[in-house]
Parts: C-alpha cells; sequence; structure tokens
C-alpha cells in the first residue's frame, strides 16, 4: 500500500515525505524511483527535475534530520541546566514515529556501504557535534560542566548515544519512563559535571 501524501503540498516536500515513506517501508534499495513517483503524484520527469536520484533524496532527508536536531537546541535556554536538557532530548528521541527511527537507521546502514551517504553523514554529524561542543563550552562558563572535559569527544559520545536510543527497537524492556530519566542523568551527571 503506497503512503497518503498530501497533494496540495509543495512538490519538493511532497516528493521528500513520499520518499520517507518509501524508504522506511522498503529500505534504501528496495524503494524504486517508481513508487516514490507514485507516492508523490507526480511524473518521473518532475522527479528527476528536483532529485537526480536516491543519494539526492537522502541528501535531502538527512539535511532535514540536521535541522530538526538544531531546533531542539535552538528551543534550549541557555541559562537552563544542560543536562537536564540533553537528558530531556535523548528521551524525546524514543518517542518519535518508528518509521522515522527507521528511516534514520536505514541511512545509517546505506552509510556503511556507500562512501556518499557515508560522506553525507560524516557532515550532518560533525555539524551536530559542532553544535553540542558550542552548548557544552558556554555550560562549562556557566559552571554546569567540568572545566576539564574534551568536549569533542563527550559530544561524539552523546550523539552516539542518540542514535543507539534512536535503533532500540525493545517494546518492552521492562524499564518505566523514570528510571531510563534517572539512569540517563546519572550516566551524563557522571561524564560531565565538576567532581565533588
Amino acid at each position: 500500500m503506497e503512503p497518503e501524501i498530501p497533494s496540495s503540498s509543495p512538490t519538493r516536500l511532497r516528493v521528500l515525505a513520499a520518499a520517507r515513506a518509501c524508504f522506511s517501508r522498503d529500505g534504501f534499495h528496495g524503494a524504486s524511483m517508481k513508487n516514490i513517483c507514485k507516492a508523490s503524484g507526480i511524473s518521473p520527469g518532475t522527479l528527476y527535475h528536483h532529485f537526480p536520484g536516491k543519494e539526492a533524496l537522502v541528501e535531502a532527508i538527512i539535511e532535514e534530520d540536521q535541522l530538526r536536531a538544531f531546533s531542539r537546541f535552538a528551543q534550549d535556554n541557555p541559562d537552563s541546566d544542560p543536562v537536564e536538557t540533553i537528558v530531556y532530548n535523548l528521551l524525546a528521541v524514543r518517542e518519535e514515529d518508528r518509521a522515522q527511527r527507521a528511516l534514520v537507521v536505514e541511512i545509517m546502514a546505506e552509510g556503511m556501504r556507500n562512501p556518499l551517504v557515508a560522506e553525507m553523514l560524516d557532515r550532518k554529524h560533525q555539524a551536530i557535534i559542532g553544535m553540542i561542543v558550542a552548548r557544552l563550552r558556554l555550560a562549562q562558563q556557566q559552571g554546569f560542566v567540568a572545566g576539564d572535559i574534551d568536549l569533542p569527544a563527550a559530544s561524539s559520545l552523546l550523539l552516539s548515544l542518540t542514535y543507539g536510543i534512536l535503533a532500540d527497537t525493545a517494546v518492552d524492556s521492562g524499564l518505566s519512563e523514570a528510571q531510563r530519566r534517572r539512569a540517563l542523568l546519572a550516566m551524563i551527571n557522571g561524564v560531565l559535571r565538576p567532581a565533588g
């Protein structure tokens, strides 16, 4: 069954919504440009006018996901406790639509096979790491984060943790949300907080 994409959306947005649905359902290699055309209600010529191939679609999806990650930090109050914010954002990832989570994992898997996609993911990764480093540097200046922390390394580990949470398919691990929050808070406090 093809996903329903609102026909009133601008063409590029319709195509990206259709590509997301097709890639998350059928995988990168299983989704055809023909199916994406059908799902978005456009002709192949129109699709190829906007996106010359699957890699171009993936790049646009990666850029959208990067903007979504940036918006989470943009909503952050610079004076708020960054550890609390990190834990909140990590737990929020679990609430994302399973199809979106599957798509992120599918693109990451494709990045392991496809050097072009790997390069796109690396650019996204570096941009997000830069944003986290900047936020943690501000938190250091405010005394929330220890001064001797290797910020790029800590940021990379936090991003890896986020990807792990995205890929977690356990429906029932037996942990309550309160338990998850306490464990994440203790773990991240242990990594970032000043000693004593």
